[in-house]
């Protein structure tokens, strides 16, 4: 008797587990293996349901020289549930051809080891050597001359100039020549990097970084020297107001260990390394009734309409998907006017960020919910249009909608609804109640089901002790 009841208990609790949603919120991925010289390998982690993106830090391969690191965060509203899910990449060059063999390896995630599989990466030389060269954006790099020095801090942007809101990167790093007869460690660096990030940090600035939980160490020519560069952090920044931006002189304290020669002894000591002010002018936006509103960057226009021809009452969705390079976030949503052809519900917004070491990019999406209310033909163009301001052109540009609905039926009227004036589905909303809170089954079904395994288990040791 016994056996049948444990038999019962443990199917009824099998088909229980394997009926709940299982997932791993952390996932590594592996880029391309078939490569060219010019092109990067890359190891991704992916982690759901994260609303900050945790320390992360890949692993070193041998043979392939880590560079640049790129996150992105993407925000989708299903079902009134908000999923977040951020990916952050880590880019890998090889300096030669060949097959290249990447062992079982971890990646370091908030301190806890992920481990991703074995596999061989294969890089060709390019098509032309025109393809060989590394033409990234990133790649701003300091006069040496102004420094004055083999070893030097380099505070360095990449814009001397920019429009109030838009973006321009900065880079901190160390850069050693060569042919500099010294060696070096870092010391006390973590605390040094917050002492300098806080004096650099400015406060009418709108930040956007990578997050940077390891020094990038690469291989860079100035003006035919070369020199390693100690990459330490790198960002995007949005000026907010028309203050100018200047970057202070900071230090850094290096541990430098010389050879003295006469007695045959080594001599370690600590020496400053500081950098040299710099600053980014911030310029006005040409005088718009919206100047103070618009967004910044260059943007383009993508749309969706679920079908182009509905009947007066039915509901159509419409999309308006705006990406493009700029302050993502700051994104703000179209404003349609109130009409009597259409109720608009307000949009389900999804965006998609993309912080890399040169640039924001991104999209955001506007989901419409639309009922037309009146047979005819109707130019969407009429109620979706964005407004913002391309720097590259110094001019002001409208994304305006292209999509075309045909309705058709008699004018839709129903209960509160009417055709006259602007009113609508939205009518007496403020006599909704809105302190109701929605009831979700998904969590409410996860709970009863882990009732029942509880209850399950209690049964089986009371089996056994009987």
């Amino acid at each position: 008797m016994k056996l049948y009841v444990l038999i019962g208990i443990i199917l009824c609790f099998s088909n229980i587990s394997f009926s709940q949603e299982i997932t791993d919120p952390v996932s590594i991925e592996i880029g391309t293996t078939e490569l060219t010289l010019s092109e990067p390998f890359v190891i991704s982690v992916v982690l759901k349901d994260a609303e900050n993106r945790p320390p992360v830090i890949f692993p070193e391969i041998k043979g392939l020289e880590k560079r640049s690191k790129s996150a992105t965060s993407t925000i989708n509203t299903i079902d009134g549930v908000k999923i977040v899910v951020q990916t952050i990449t880590q880019e890998y060059f090889a300096t030669k051809p060949g097959q290249y063999q990447v062992p079982v390896f971890f990646v370091l995630i908030n301190g806890v080891k992920y481990k991703g599989e074995e596999t061989m990466v294969k890089f060709s030389l390019a098509s032309t050597s025109a393809e060989n060269e590394d033409t990234r954006t990133e790649d701003y790099l300091p006069d040496p001359e102004l420094n004055g020095e083999d070893v030097f801090l380099s505070v360095q942007a990449d814009r001397k100039d920019v429009y109030i809101r838009e973006g321009f990167s900065l880079r901190i790093s160390l850069y050693i020549a060569e042919s500099a007869p010294v060696q070096m460690e870092f010391y006390q660096f973590n605390t040094q990097l917050q002492s300098i990030l806080k004096q650099l940090r400015p406060a009418n600035c709108w930040e956007e970084n990578v997050g940077i939980e390891e020094i990038i160490k690469r291989q860079v020519k100035i003006k035919g020297k070369s020199y390693t560069e100690y990459n330490m952090y790198q960002a995007q920044f949005f000026p907010i107001t028309l203050q100018d931006v200047i970057f202070p002189t900071v230090s850094l304290e290096m541990l430098v260990t010389e050879n003295k020669a006469a007695v045959n002894v080594e001599s370690t000591s600590t020496r400053p390394f500081r950098s040299k002010v710099s600053l980014i002018k911030v310029k006005p936006l040409p005088n718009h009734p919206l100047m103070d509103q618009v967004a910044v960057g260059k943007y383009s226009l993508v749309e969706k309409l679920s079908s182009a021809l509905v009947y007066s009452g039915e509901s159509v969705r419409y999309t308006f998907r705006i990406q493009g390079i700029g302050n993502i976030a700051a994104i703000p949503t179209p404003s349609i006017e109130v009409n009597s052809a259409f109720d608009f519900y307000p949009p389900e917004i999804s965006r998609e960020i993309k912080f890399s070491n040169s640039k924001v990019s991104g999209e955001r999406s506007f989901n419409y919910f639309v009922v037309p209310r009146r047979d005819g033909t109707f130019p969407l163009s009429r109620y979706f249009q964005w407004i913002y301001f391309d720097p590259s052109t110094a001019k002001y540009d409208t994304l305006r909608a292209s999509k075309v609905l045909q309705v058709k039926g008699e004018d839709y009227k129903l209960g509160n609804i009417s055709l006259s004036g602007a009113s609508g589905l939205y009518d007496n909303l403020e006599s909704l109640d809105s302190t109701r809170k929605s009831f979700n089954f998904k969590v409410f079904f996860r709970n009863v089901t882990n009732a029942i395994i509880v209850m399950l288990i209690v049964a089986m040791i009371w089996v056994f002790r009987k």
